[in-house]
């Protein structure tokens, strides 16, 4: 009896609040679609995001030659000559990066799920590549954070 009440208790108050678990959970989530042929690509999270909560997707920094990777990037060997075209020499082509526009902090490679080092309310994102060198890049990969 005690449980029914609350049940009847709990769905009234969904009625009249008109609170929606579905809606609660999207607030809690935001999507972006992040090109391999833009650089920087700015996002407005409206309210602090502490997480990316996944990364899908694939892209190439040269679709002719190479496979679709993932947020880690490309590991393929002959790409070792090409590396003046990486927008950061210190990561794997390819590679996912999201800028933390806080205090000067700077961008973190993306490595899947994972915290972020501080919160943020806007971000920037990109492939490492050169600016010079994305016309030849493809897909997309999808970035969601969470709180």
């Amino acid at each position: 009896m005690k449980l029914t009440l609350k049940f009847i208790f709990i769905s009234a108050a969904v009625l009249v609040t008109g609170f929606n678990v579905h809606e609660a959970k999207a607030q809690l989530v935001k999507c972006f679609d992040v090109s391999s042929r833009t650089g920087w690509q700015y996002f407005d999270l409206g309210s602090p995001y502490t997480r990316i909560a996944s990364v899908s997707g694939g892209w190439s920094v040269d679709a002719r030659s190479y496979a679709p990777v993932g947020f880690q990037g490309h590991n393929e060997p002959g790409l070792e000559p090409y590396n003046q075209y990486k927008y950061d020499g210190g990561y794997p082509f390819g590679a996912l990066f999201v800028d933390i526009p806080i205090d000067g902090y700077g961008y973190v490679w993306v490595r899947g799920v994972q915290q972020l080092p501080k919160p943020i309310t806007r971000t920037a994102i990109r492939i490492n590549d050169a600016d010079n060198a994305l016309g030849d890049n493809s897909g997309v990969l999808r970035v969601c954070f969470n709180r």
